[in-house]
């Protein structure tokens, strides 16, 4: 192969990473204004190229605005290529403890980290026992804000302009949207802060109940959902049970372990 030949490439590869490098460098999410004026790249054919990763998840966009943010595919990415030195991998001889204690494995139950991804909350997680049942979900799907414990955990802790719109829209979606109704999610938002814990009762799957408890880091902001789950009858997943005690426990030990000095 000559030197010509290795050296051609492909446009259109270069500038996605141009976009995606001014998304690293923006505040975001980033004003569509903002990339044109770091990329240079002319607004019309800068949307183009937007639309195409949005719709492969390179990027996503905040609803009903011209702002952009990482998309799931660009997370998980960077959740591989991180895999071997980020704080979860550091912590997975905890997690595997934690998973043992929870007590018969038959039972089916899962540790899951999530984090919030762009404008949702994903597992990017999962620490499993060795069970004949499986329960896990596979990573970088989107969960449901009003229903799920790993995405109320992390929703309580984020801006209400952030979260109202993702409120509504799966309260509209869901046959009511009004004001009372939205009234009720951010009540349960300030509980689940105040208490450090958010449950959920067959939130994805009939019997499949959850606890997710959140990991602070050392600026004191959380950064993951701690998320339990387990089949009922046999897993309890009230807030004040003792599976939620443990939680709550672990949730401390590894904020405390990742720099936050807060005492919960």
């Amino acid at each position: 192969m000559s030197s010509e030949t290795t050296r051609q490439g492909v446009d259109a590869v270069e500038v996605v990473g141009t976009i995606l490098q001014a998304l690293l460098s923006l505040s975001r999410p980033a004003r569509l204004k903002d990339i044109e004026v770091k990329t240079g790249i002319a607004s019309a054919k800068l949307h183009r190229y937007l639309v195409s990763m949005l719709r492969c998840g390179l990027v996503s966009r905040h609803e009903g605005s011209n702002r952009y943010d990482f998309g799931l595919l660009t997370y998980r990415m960077g959740q591989v290529a991180a895999h071997d030195h980020s704080v979860f991998s550091l912590l997975e001889p905890t997690f595997e403890s934690f998973v043992a204690k929870l007590g018969n494995p038959d039972l089916g139950q899962a540790v899951g980290i999530g984090q919030w991804v762009g404008h949702g909350a994903t597992i990017v997680r999962w620490f499993e026992s060795n069970s004949a049942l499986s329960i896990r979900m596979k990573p970088g799907v989107n969960l449901s804000v009003t229903t799920s414990a790993t995405a109320k955990l992390l929703a309580a802790h984020l801006p209400r302009e952030v979260t109202e719109p993702l409120v509504r829209k799966e309260l509209a979606n869901n046959g009511g949207c009004n004001d009372k109704d939205v009234a009720l999610i951010y009540d349960e938002y300030a509980s689940i802060r105040d208490s450090g814990i958010a449950s959920s009762l067959s939130a994805r799957r009939s019997g499949l109940n959850a606890l997710s408890a959140p990991l602070f880091d050392q600026e004191e902001k959380v950064i993951a959902a701690i998320t339990i789950l387990g089949m009922a009858p046999q897993f309890d997943a009230s807030p004040s049970g003792p599976v939620a005690q443990l939680l709550r426990q672990l949730s401390k030990e590894l904020s405390q372990q990742i720099g936050s000095t807060a005492n919960r």
